[in-house]
């Protein structure tokens, strides 16, 4: 049984994890690309003919835009069927530069001019939220500057920060990942050589966790929080985390509270139900429960898929060092488009098991639930603090290191206070978490 869970939450894993990186080659990686620095360089170099070219809808170009931009939409890129659709201002230019707000619609659009019209066009990869942080510390030079919907010309966002602020982004960012970062590792090594099946999976837990937060602070110490596919393997760890925590504290609960999984002992909710399925022909309370706790969590899956993405972006200086606050329209995307779907697939397969599945039942539907809880509940974190903080991303930033600080400052408290029962011996009959011999399916 335990080898089966294991090539599951394997498979799992690694369709999960390669997903998003094979949408992300299929729709932006595969189409020219040019950073931010590139593009601006190619501006700005005397006697180039390149255009940059903003694909957003006329609207959103009219409440604001890169001075020196043309507005081409990508609707009408896609209607475009030869070069002589190409708008007038543009018909001299090479190469287009094309840009939008997250690099997504640019990738589009650049797509369309380069394979479908033989046009030489480049995507500016991160749209205009790289752009305010590329041209952030050059604003002398063209293409640094915005329009704005009042014919206003503005430099790229810049906000100063109080002392405290910036105190508070060193102390999070810096001291308290540091900190946590070092204890996870640390609980990772003492829950080595434990077996139970709930100290396993949180081991796990802690470990991909560890190497999130890793692939985190390689981002910004080396990229500079430009490489998105280290931030991707940070998310991705802190989803994996989430699912197998998740799953440690379920293996917990039954193990040794609830004894659900226990053939030879009562369920802890005997005194509810009034008799246990492991020794009447009755209906099981528990299961029971789970068949509403499951399709309300597909409900709530769906609240980040009616969310938007928003552009927040903008300059400032910690104790004197340039720095940009950001969440780019990529990382959106997959916060609230591939992360609740893939929770309702997960918790729907979880729901389907648990109605047609006659043996292990409960078993199979727990890891299917657990795993579905990692993508549920880092997306709902990520919009619920973003929501809240888009228009101050220290403290987007800053609570989300509390938060992760939080997490595994608890997790040792607990492991902690019980320390004599949690390293103890398990019985053997509870060590595999199998499943009860009586008719689960009830």
């Amino acid at each position: 049984m335990g080898r089966r869970i294991a090539i599951l939450v394997a498979m799992l894993a690694l369709i999960a994890g390669a997903v998003p990186v094979a949408v992300y080659w299929a729709v932006i990686g595969l189409v020219p690309t040019a950073t931010v620095r590139e593009a601006m360089d190619e501006l700005n170099r005397p006697g180039s003919d390149a255009a940059l070219v903003d694909v957003r809808t006329p609207a959103e170009f009219g409440e604001f835009h890169v001075e020196g931009a043309v507005n081409w939409p990508l609707e009408s890129i896609r209607r475009a069927a030869s070069p002589a659709d190409i708008p007038e201002e543009l018909q001299s230019k090479c190469p287009l530069l094309l840009i939008c707000n997250s690099g997504i619609q640019s990738a589009l659009a650049t797509r369309r001019l380069d394979g479908g019209l033989s046009v030489q066009a480049r995507n500016v990869r991160g749209g205009m939220a790289s752009w305010i942080a590329g041209g952030g510390g050059d604003g002398r030079r063209s293409f640094c500057k915005l329009r704005a919907a009042s014919g206003d010309l503005r430099r790229l966002p810049f906000r100063e920060l109080s002392v405290f602020d910036q105190f508070v982004a060193v102390v999070t960012g810096i001291t308290m990942k540091s900190i946590y970062m070092l204890l996870a590792l640390a609980l990772v090594v003492i829950l080595w050589r434990r077996r139970s099946p709930d100290l396993a999976a949180l081991r796990w837990g802690l470990l991909f966790f560890f190497i999130g937060e890793f692939f985190c602070a390689v981002n910004y110490a080396v990229y500079n929080d430009d490489s998105f596919f280290s931030e991707y393997l940070h998310s991705f760890g802190m989803l994996l985390s989430f699912g197998f925590g998740t799953y440690a504290f379920f293996e917990g609960l039954d193990l040794r509270l609830v004894r659900y999984s226990d053939p030879a002992r009562n369920c802890a909710a005997l005194g509810l139900c009034r008799a246990c399925i492991k020794h009447a022909d009755v209906p099981c309370g528990l299961r029971r429960v789970f068949l509403v706790l499951i399709p309300a969590h597909i409900v709530l899956a769906f609240i980040p898929l009616t969310a938007r993405p928003h552009l927040a972006s903008y300059n400032t200086r910690i104790f004197g060092t340039f720095y940009n606050y950001s969440h780019q329209g990529i990382y959106q995307m997959f916060e609230i488009r591939y992360c609740p779907i893939a929770a309702i697939v997960l918790f729907s397969a979880s729901l389907l098991v648990l109605l047609l599945k006659k043996r292990d039942a409960v078993q199979w539907s727990k890891v299917l639930f657990a795993a579905g809880m990692g993508p549920f509940a880092f997306g709902v974190l990520r919009l619920v603090l973003f929501a809240a903080w888009r228009d101050n991303l220290l403290w987007f930033a800053g609570w989300e290191e509390i938060t992760e600080f939080m997490y595994v400052a608890g997790v040792a408290i607990v492991l902690w206070i019980f320390r004599r029962g949690l390293f103890g011996k398990i019985p053997a009959t509870e060590e595999g978490s199998g499943s009860c011999t009586h008719a689960q399916h009830r």
